[in-house]
C-alpha cells in the first residue's frame, strides 16, 4: 500500500512539472479545431489513431493528457515531433486538445495474446514480487482504466506496439541506460526533475517477454 501511495504522489505534475495538476476551463470546439489542424494525421480527427505506434487520445483522462502537453512543451518530456507540434500552443491551446480529447468516445479494443494470458494476467494484477516488479494494476487499475483524480492514464486498447514502446522507454531512464539521445528515454512522471519515477523504477525490472506479453494484454483490456 505504501508503494502505491508513493506511485500516486509521484504521477502528479502541472506546467512546472511539480506542482499538482490543474486543468484550466477548457472550451472543447476551440480544441476541436487544433486537433484537427494540427494532431490529427497521427491521433485521429476523434483520437483514435490507425498508426499502432501512435496513441489512441479519445477519452483518455483529461489531466492526464493536459500534463503531457505540458511536459512536451516544458521539454521534460522529449520528443521532436511532439515538442515542434506544440511549439506554437499556448496553455490555453493545450487545455483546450485536452479536454477536447478526453470529451471523445474511447478508443475500441485489441485482441491480444491466448498463449500469453495467463502470465500476463498475473503480471499485471500482482507483479513480480520474486523480482520486485509492482502490477500495474496498483496504479492504472485491474481494468487498465485509469486513475482520474491522480492522473493515472486508461491504458485498455491502447495499441500494443505504443505501449510496449513507453514501457522500454522507462525501461531505459529506469536502468540509466547508456544510449544516445534522451528522446529514448521517459523521466516525465517524476515528482520532481532528476528524481526516479515510479514508472522508471517498475520498468526497469521489466524484461523484453515481461513487455511483450503485458502490450498485448493491456491492449486487450476493456
Amino acid at each position: 500500500m505504501k508503494k502505491l501511495i508513493a506511485a500516486a504522489s509521484l504521477c502528479i505534475a502541472s506546467f512546472s512539472v511539480q506542482a499538482a495538476i490543474v486543468v484550466p476551463e477548457y472550451d472543447v470546439n476551440a480544441g476541436e479545431k487544433i486537433a484537427k489542424s494540427v494532431c490529427a494525421a497521427c491521433h485521429g480527427p476523434t483520437g483514435v489513431s490507425v498508426v499502432p505506434a501512435q496513441p489512441n487520445l479519445g477519452g483518455q483522462n483529461v489531466k492526464y493528457l493536459y500534463k503531457q502537453l505540458v511536459n512536451f512543451k516544458a521539454g521534460y518530456r522529449k520528443n521532436g515531433i511532439m515538442q515542434s507540434q506544440v511549439a506554437a500552443l499556448s496553455q490555453q491551446d493545450l487545455a483546450d486538445v485536452a479536454g477536447y480529447y478526453s470529451s471523445q468516445a474511447p478508443w475500441g479494443v485489441g485482441y491480444g495474446n491466448p498463449a500469453t494470458n495467463q502470465a500476463a494476467t498475473k503480471l499485471f494484477l500482482g507483479g513480480d514480487k520474486s523480482r520486485g516488479v509492482i502490477g500495474c494494476a496498483g496504479c492504472h487499475g485491474p481494468d487498465a482504466a485509469g486513475n482520474t483524480w491522480a492522473a493515472f492514464p486508461k491504458l485498455g486498447g491502447q495499441h500494443a506496439e505504443y505501449i510496449a514502446t513507453q514501457l522500454k522507454l522507462f525501461r531505459a531512464a529506469g536502468r540509466v541506460d547508456d544510449i544516445d539521445s534522451d528522446e529514448q528515454k521517459r523521466v516525465n512522471d517524476a515528482a520532481k526533475e532528476g528524481e526516479m519515477g515510479m514508472m522508471q523504477t517498475v520498468a526497469s525490472k521489466l524484461s523484453d517477454t515481461d513487455i511483450r506479453i503485458l502490450s498485448d494484454y493491456i491492449s486487450a483490456i476493456h
